[in-house]
């Protein structure tokens, strides 16, 4: 009997302990989301350093607190410190592994650090943890359309074509409303040397969203590669009248304009872009073949050869590589008289 009084005894201190150890994390979990409440006031105030602060000391008390680290990872990728966004948000997968926004947040961060990154292999390597973060967060949100889409983005420019394909596919039957996807769906086919498939998804894009001239150049470069001209010529007017300011919109119309033997329409093209920018070798190069060939064309306008060689000492100085433009300077340029004796 005194036996079993003192094993009772002690399965009552027993429990006593492991409720007071409940108690006390009770506690702790109630302190922490405290200062994780008040950091999330605090940031939203903009009192970035406090708010980080109180944040800290939410995963002090409480270092399985994944919110915690989540928001810390939201505060410095908004400062644009994103290699301390990537700590937090990598410690905030770690603590909650099936909690999809830091997931994503962390596969952005990647992809940014990879457009900052300046070696190609630390480029690659920024590409290919952002496609793995990415993998992990469609696990956890399988219908998500931007992650499907960074991922395409993501394989992309690891110039792995096929999955970027299926992922941006698969993103075009998540949102089919989507301009961006099937913008992105022209690019991944022009790399693969799918013209035609191009062409479609550039004007299945276009259908959702006329506004858009970088598609334009896009699409206008690809039907140059076909030698297409008259539409070449109509998307690159386009892409001009949508942003007028865009020296590459003129420039491409320049050169076709003069494929088609529209003299006068492609140095007024050319003209233009380099008033909108005047480093533009290309356009520079541009404006001395349309003058040398209406010289060729007249031998007896003298200035038009001069222009032309002006234009391209220009084009020269600003890109020196040009290899055939510098025989064509020297082809044409007058050697000046032997004094008389």
């Amino acid at each position: 009997m005194h036996i079993r009084r003192i094993a009772i005894w002690a399965m009552a201190l027993g429990l006593a302990t492991s409720f007071g150890c409940r108690q006390a994390r009770r506690m702790q979990d109630k302190i922490a989301i405290n200062h994780y409440v008040r950091g999330q006031l605090l940031a939203d105030r903009g009192e970035l350093d406090a708010a980080l602060a109180e944040l800290a000391k939410a995963v002090r008390v409480n270092e399985d607190l994944s919110v915690a680290y989540s928001a810390m990872g939201d505060i410095h990728r908004n400062r644009n410190d994103y290699p301390m966004a990537r700590v937090s948000y990598e410690k905030a997968c770690d603590t909650n592994p099936y909690s999809f926004k830091p997931h994503y947040n962390l596969g952005v961060v990647y992809q940014t650090l990879a457009a900052a990154a300046t070696t190609v292999e630390d480029i690659q390597d920024y590409f290919r943890q952002a496609a793995n973060v990415y993998l992990r967060a469609m696990v956890i949100s399988p219908e998500d359309f931007d992650t499907h889409l960074n991922l395409s983005a993501c394989y992309y420019s690891m110039g792995k074509y096929d999955l970027a394909e299926k992922y941006c596919k698969a993103a075009i039957v998540l949102k089919p409303q989507s301009p961006e996807a099937y913008s992105n769906l022209g690019i991944i086919y022009d790399n693969q040397g799918q013209a035609y498939q191009a062409i479609k998804a550039y004007r299945d894009s276009l259908e959702l969203d006329v506004h858009q001239p970088k598609l334009l150049m896009n699409l206008g470069v690809t039907y140059i590669r076909q030698g297409r001209l008259k539409p070449a010529l109509q998307a690159f007017r386009m892409a001009a009248n949508e942003d007028p300011n865009c020296p590459e919109a003129w420039e491409q119309l320049g050169t076709c304009h003069y494929h088609v033997k529209d003299y006068d329409k492609a140095l007024d093209a050319y003209n233009n872009a380099v008033q909108r920018d005047p480093a533009n070798a290309a356009a520079h190069r541009g404006l001395g073949v349309v003058y040398m060939t209406q010289y060729v064309l007249n031998r007896e306008k003298a200035e038009l050869r001069n222009k032309a060689l002006a234009a391209w000492h220009t084009s020269l100085e600003l890109n020196p590589s040009q290899k055939d433009i510098v025989e064509l300077v020297r082809k044409y340029t007058v050697k000046p008289a032997e004094p008389s004796l």
